[in-house]
């Protein structure tokens, strides 16, 4: 199977209510054509935009965006705050969502939502993006789940034990937690699929692509579809995100805390990732460098030979695209 254009939201799950006022798109809030397929800040801006204050720009204390990704979140708050999803189920919502932040940044979206590596500023629209998703989705799929196991109980709450609370609240969160992941792969096109079909799907996409933005694309669509967890674990694939987001900082970020020291480091900026982003990407160099962390750190991870090479086999697997039959087998001795 394939995905097609998998950052944009499936038409059908757009909303279809006419309104008596409609909603603005993104592009006319900023009075501009449709967001180009990746957002370059360093490039010249051929419409006046406001300018935004360093303190305006500031995040967290330490995170400063770009004025135009500034100007961008600016508009996506006010569109945000008018929006209206009366009638409109958790699908239709999570696609409005993801259409308008996808209008705003392009296809760096899903990038920018896996947060493995980029621009500091990525967390920012990341976080923006995840409180409309909570806000809009998850609260009240978690206080719907929650009426509904009180009232199946037929207790007052107030005479159910610790642990019964605790139990429900777990079971909420259980089921709040796959209405928006079900939204989430109806939006981006894996619904109906069996993991390996999205991986294929996912690896055809991808296909002789070879710059740094593809493949982080890649292994972020590889992240979010689930086909990472599914196939190494949860544990394992957390440690492989985790190298990759250290090793990406290592190569891409020329302040990183590997290249100049803890007292020096700072975060990468929107322009230093633009820099590389287009640049030719070595998965054989990557892997191998991945590897000699990997190396480094097993020792003071505890982690056996066994697991190491597992490891390994997942990092040639989904970085290099190499198919490995002793990985199969790796994986098969681990598991009994």
């Amino acid at each position: 199977m394939k995905i097609e254009g998998a950052a944009q939201a499936r038409p059908e799950y757009r909303k279809t209510m006419a309104s008596a006022t409609p909603s603005k798109t993104f592009g006319q809030v900023m009075q501009t054509a449709k967001a180009q397929d990746r957002y370059v800040p360093s490039a010249p801006q051929l419409r006046a935009e406001p300018e935004f204050s360093l303190a305006e720009r500031t995040y967290y204390g330490s995170v400063t965006v770009s004025n135009a990704t500034q100007a961008k979140l600016k508009q996506l708050a006010e569109l945000n705050a008018q929006a209206d999803y009366t009638g409109m189920g958790p699908d239709e919502i999570y696609a409005e969502i993801w259409n308008r932040y996808s209008e705003a940044f392009g296809a760096d979206m899903i990038a920018i939502k896996s947060c493995i590596a980029g621009p500091a500023e990525w967390c920012v629209v990341h976080n923006s993006f995840q409180d409309e998703i909570v806000h809009h989705i998850f609260n009240p799929a978690i206080n719907a789940a929650w009426k509904e196991g009180v009232e199946l109980d037929g207790r007052p709450y107030t005479e159910w034990t610790y642990e019964e609370r605790t139990a429900l609240d777990r079971s909420c969160r259980e089921k709040a937690d796959k209405v928006v992941h079900d939204a989430m792969m109806k939006t981006l096109g894996y619904d109906g699929m069996s993991f390996d079909e999205r991986e294929a799907a996912i690896r055809e996409k991808y296909a002789g692509k070879n710059t740094t933005l593809d493949f982080l694309k890649m292994q972020s669509e590889l992240q979010e579809s689930g086909v990472l967890c599914h196939k190494m674990g949860v544990d394992s694939a957390n440690t492989y995100l985790a190298m990759m987001e250290v090793q990406f900082d290592e190569a891409f970020n020329p302040n990183s805390i590997w290249n100049v020291g803890h007292e020096k480091a700072s975060f990468m900026t929107a322009d230093q990732w633009y820099r590389v982003a287009d640049q030719p990407f070595d998965t054989a160099q990557f892997a191998a460098a991945m590897k000699d962390n990997l190396h480094r750190v097993s020792g003071h991870n505890g982690w056996t030979e066994d697991y190491v090479k597992m490891m390994e086999g997942f990092f040639d697997h989904f970085i290099t695209g190499a198919v490995d039959d002793s990985l199969e087998q790796l994986l098969g001795e681990t598991k009994e």
